[in-house]
């Protein structure tokens, strides 16, 4: 199935919806920056929270992919939620009520930033460097860096993962700023 990566949506002083983006089955991906008339058209008409819903769900049903503020939020809502998110999708698409609750409640995390605490994922004693859904690559010398705990796990989840499996490791920061003198 193919997707769409995204690496920046904009909204004009002009009111228009504009995204960076490439097709996932395409190589080299082609990074183009254009309008997407259709969420344009919601912005001006239905507003501004009702887009949010749109681009939440876009990332939810996994149409759109990509590290931004929408991907987050949908991890963090699973996550806190203790729900899968297959599960979620397959209730999504027979009780539209549930899907317009659960894209609510994603909403309220679009602007909630963790408390910064720089980790990495080990399995197994292995340091993680990249997360897929059917497998993991491990690597000694390169470790994936998240910002926070709850990222770390959020990406486990969104991934299909059990998150208790994981070991979540602390890098050690030499921060001055933090340190008692």
């Amino acid at each position: 199935m193919s997707y769409q990566i995204i690496t920046r949506i904009t909204i004009t002083p002009d009111l228009r919806v504009m995204v960076r983006m490439a097709a996932n089955n395409i190589r080299p991906l082609d990074f183009r920056y254009d309008e997407v008339v259709s969420l344009t058209e919601t912005l001006r008409t239905k507003g501004r929270p009702t887009l949010e819903l749109e681009l939440l769900s876009l990332f939810f049903k996994g149409l759109w992919q990509g590290r931004t503020r929408y991907d987050r939020a949908v991890g963090y809502t699973l996550l806190t939620d203790g729900i899968d998110k297959y599960e979620a999708w397959e209730r999504c698409r027979g009780d539209k009520e549930y899907e317009r609750g659960l894209l609510l409640r994603m909403r309220g995390f679009l602007h909630y930033r963790p408390v910064p605490c720089r980790c990495h994922l080990e399995y197994q004693r292995s340091p993680v460097r990249r997360i897929y859904v059917g497998y993991i690559s491990f690597s000694r010398q390169r470790r994936r860096i998240f910002p926070s705990v709850i990222d770390a796990q959020a990406a486990l989840v969104a991934k299909g993962w059990n998150p208790d499996k994981f070991q979540i490791v602390e890098e050690d920061t030499k921060n001055l700023k933090s340190q008692k003198q």
